[in-house]
């Protein structure tokens, strides 16, 4: 395995910034569990605490050491994980508050930030390795001088591909809310699990 995989994973277990791919855009990630490191992204990406941000995991079951899943929750994370969908779900006790007041995660289809959840033993926060409001990054040369020069690692994977961010979704009294429709659709979801 790439060293410098293993090198992201473990700062970012440490709770040290990190910038990786995803299958959006290049990520500013941490360990998702530890409150501090959390709170120097919102200073280093400077973007208000209100702003919350969701995490990257590795499996449905990686998943459920951080929040309670419901069947049907359970079913759209089958049927769209991994891929560009974020589930909001309840959290539980192990995830600070600074991070949201829910889990909100997805299991990404990019292969670098899907195994780094899985070295790190722990959700590796997933947002935009940009200024807050500023153009999502696609090459690491996008990604401000300010948050390379904070970050302990930098995994370059060239260019990516431009794709809008991912579908933001809650089941709430079993009903699908989207707070921000992305590449996987309303129709896509509701047709998926006959909602």
């Amino acid at each position: 395995m790439d060293q410098s995989l293993r090198e992201a994973a473990e700062s970012a277990r440490k709770g040290k910034l990190i910038v990786y791919p995803t299958e959006t855009c290049y990520g500013l990630g941490t360990n998702g569990l530890k409150k501090e490191s959390v709170r120097r992204i919102y200073k280093v990406k400077e973007r208000p605490e209100n702003r919350k941000m969701s995490c990257l995991v590795s499996s449905l079951e990686q998943a459920e050491k951080y929040c309670k899943l419901t069947e049907k929750e359970k079913r759209i994370c089958e049927e769209f994980m991994p891929g560009p969908l974020t589930l909001i779900a309840e959290k539980n006790e192990n995830i600070p508050d600074i991070l949201n007041r829910d889990f909100a995660f997805r299991i990404s289809s990019n292969t670098t930030s899907q195994k780094l959840p899985e070295l790190m033993d722990a959700p590796l926060v997933s947002t935009s390795a940009n200024l807050s409001g500023g153009d999502n990054p696609y090459r690491i040369g996008e990604v401000p001088e300010r948050i390379r020069e904070k970050a302990e690692v930098v995994v370059d994977s060239g260019k990516l591909e431009s794709t809008n961010p991912s579908t933001l979704i809650k089941i709430e009294d079993g009903e699908l809310k989207i707070f921000r429709e992305g590449p996987i659709s309303r129709e896509d979801i509701e047709k998926k699990l006959n909602l």
